[in-house]
């Protein structure tokens, strides 16, 4: 992503491009915007050296937001953003296309956004007097291939480290010797602030659920063999896909006001689980042909056997690294444009969130959140009567016959006796992270792991997350599950023969780009419900890359280089992808992928103005300014597409401090 200064028209950037002007029309927008917060910015400069920029494109979403979209989803009502710089042409603001469709990274269902409301980018403050930059700080620099535009990226690399990518992680040593260490953000609440959605529980898809698709959310019970008829053909894979089934037990959902309440004094753990049941596309369709006939008096009544979909028909897959803000399609009069990011990779770096509501306490009482990933699973278990929470850890691979889980970690908690508690629980970057009504949870150093098997899908990946309650009476609700930022390192611009010298350059005779090939990625997404079969193609495919280009996917880093990378990774021009020969024409050695510090131009820290929400006509406001669109003569007019509307309000609940 490029950030531009919002005082300086000559120093526009495009999407990933130079821009030299903005549009005449986009500066009478920032004046009014500029208007309404001049006495916001007269108090910051007097006490701090600070410059305003905006953000054009997408690629630190969901962090910063450039020209985008807003979309409250028809299938589930969860409030969603989409990138839509793609629609204009960045050096002249003229229109080249127009956003159709996208589907809610919530529950998948396709969303008509042709005439959804556009907003620009969002306005952020930058600290120019950083004395010394941290690792995961969001960082304002000169864009290496061309000085004259300025990109912001999240600061993953530190001078004299080399760095390497892996199943979405970063991990960095500085000598050959030292060990890889996967990298943590320090502060656990700079984590939790970036998470993406799995799935949020107080959006849920009535229409398919109404049409017999199962919840995500059910009362499960752990089941070492699966049903089934006699002389059916299991696989193992399959067998153990069927650990936790559906099954009655204290749990008492309530569907309509997303409330699950158990009451048990019998000792035993009663689980709540999460199954990872992705709608398709064709599933929405299907169930949005039937309701419309439904509604036009036809009688849509099918039996159980030919229910459609059900949870005999969507079965539960693996978790992956799918980008609501990238997933939008459009129509060009040259051809369709599909930017759907489906999302290729499994995350086992999950946040579970829940308000959790305790109503009664007998001896013994245990409120437990787990997370599973891969082999491991890591289980927080509160006593309500003492407020302790113990982080237990099972390792399958290693200690698959063992009778009890590891103890690593005990801390004190607010959740003492009755009333309600907002509880979040994290396995990010190897480390375990939990936070009661607010406030983290100290585990300390022993809630760290620093892995060296590497992580492998398996079937428990398919109900990777649960809650339970043992001698208690307690409601949870508003649950979320989040996942951590994938890093991809799938896409990485090699340079001459694949291979990266000291200064990471070749001879300039070609330029080659490494992509995983179309049928690859193809098996990958069509084994997300087989885990085993998913590990073993992701390590083929591993491997393959490994033959190929060896140590040129690691980011070797001079004593003055820093290593930056977007949060929006599929869809982010970072280091990984910066040219090989910018700098060289420009007499400045160093390696392709790095920052020097000398381009490093300051920390950004505020988001002051996100945009400005419009209202009345509908909420949409009233058409102030049309987009331009090109002519059939070459020449520009005025369309009909909105650019802006007013009156407008300011968007508070995006003014925040940026992490």
């Amino acid at each position: 992503m490029s950030a531009r200064k919002q005082s300086t028209p000559e120093a526009v950037p495009a999407d990933e491009k130079a821009v030299r002007r903005k549009p005449a029309a986009d500066g009478t927008r920032e004046t009014v915007e500029a208007i309404a917060i001049a006495f916001v910015l007269a108090f910051l400069f007097k006490t701090l050296e600070a410059e305003a920029y905006v953000i054009p494109t997408g690629s630190m979403a969901p962090t910063l937001y450039g020209r985008h979209k807003e979309v409250v989803c028809s299938g589930c009502g969860h409030r969603y953003a989409v990138g839509a710089s793609h629609e204009i042409e960045q050096d002249s603001g003229v229109v080249q296309m127009r956003i159709a469709t996208s589907e809610c990274p919530n529950c998948r269902c396709p969303n008509d956004i042709h005439d959804a409301v556009v907003y620009n980018g969002d306005r952020i403050l930058v600290n120019k007097q950083v004395s010394q930059y941290k690792r995961f700080d969001v960082v304002v620099f000169k864009n290496p291939e061309e000085p004259r535009i300025n990109y912001i990226k999240r600061l993953v690399g530190m001078p004299g480290e080399t760095v390497r990518i892996r199943q979405g992680d970063l991990y960095a040593r500085r000598t050959e010797s030292d060990p890889w260490r996967i990298q943590r953000k320090e502060d656990p609440w700079r984590q939790k602030d970036i998470q993406l959605i799995v799935y949020d529980d107080r959006h849920p898809p009535r229409l398919l659920l109404n049409a017999g698709l199962a919840e995500r959310w059910v009362p499960a019970t752990n089941a070492s063999q699966p049903e089934r008829s006699s002389g059916e053909n299991v696989d193992a894979n399959r067998l153990s896909a069927w650990l936790w089934q559906p099954s009655e037990n204290a749990w008492q959902p309530d569907a309509e006001n997303r409330r699950y309440s158990a009451e048990t004094t019998d000792g035993s753990q009663h689980w709540l689980r999460y199954r990872n049941l992705v709608p398709s596309h064709e599933d929405w369709m299907q169930v949005a042909s039937q309701h419309a006939a439904a509604t036009d008096g036809i009688d849509m009544q099918a039996s159980p056997a030919d229910a459609e979909p059900g949870s005999e028909v969507l079965e539960p897959s693996l978790i992956v690294d799918f980008c609501g803000f990238n997933s939008f399609s459009a129509d060009t009069s040259v051809r369709p444009y599909r930017s759907y990011d489906d999302g290729l990779f499994w995350v086992g770096d999950l946040t579970l969130n829940a308000t959790v509501s305790v109503q009664g306490v007998s001896p013994g009482a245990r409120l437990t959140f787990e997370l599973v990933e891969g082999h491991r699973s890591y289980r927080c278990e509160i006593s309500p009567e003492t407020g302790q929470s113990d982080l237990y850890l099972t390792n399958r691979l290693i200690d698959a016959d063992a009778a009890e889980p590891e103890l690593c970690a005990s801390a004190a908690t607010s959740l003492r006796g009755t009333g309600q508690y907002a509880v979040a629980m994290a396995n990010v970057d190897d480390r375990i992270c939990l936070w009661v009504a607010g406030e983290l949870v100290e585990f300390g150093s022993k809630a760290e792991f620093n892995l060296t098997e590497p992580s492998e899908p398996t079937a428990a990946d398919l109900t990777p997350a649960g809650i339970a309650v043992t001698n208690m009476q307690a409601t949870v609700s508003e649950l979320l599950l989040q996942r951590d930022i994938y890093y991809r390192n799938d896409t990485v611009n090699m340079g001459t023969g694949g291979r990266q010298s000291d200064v990471g350059y070749g001879d300039g005779s070609h330029h080659t780009i490494y992509e995983i090939p179309q049928d690859q990625a193809h098996n990958l997404a069509t084994n997300l419900k087989s885990p085993e079969n998913y590990a073993r193609l992701y390590f083929e495919l591993t491997r393959k890359q490994l033959e190929s280009y060896g140590d040129a996917f690691d980011y070797r880093l001079n004593a003055d280089e820093y290593l930056m990378c977007g949060d929006n990774s599929p869809a982010s021009k970072d280091s990984r992808l910066f040219d090989y020969y910018s700098r060289p024409m420009r007499g400045q050695p160093g390696h392709r992928h790095a920052v020097r510090g000398a381009d490093l131009i300051g920390e950004a820290f505020l988001i002051f103005w996100p945009h400005g929400v419009p209202f009345l006509n509908g909420g949409e406001g009233f058409t102030v300014l049309n987009h331009l669109e090109r002519t059939t003569d070459g020449g520009v007019k005025r369309g009909e597409y909105p650019l802006y509307r007013a009156p407008f309000y300011p968007n508070i609940s995006r003014m925040k401090k940026i992490r």
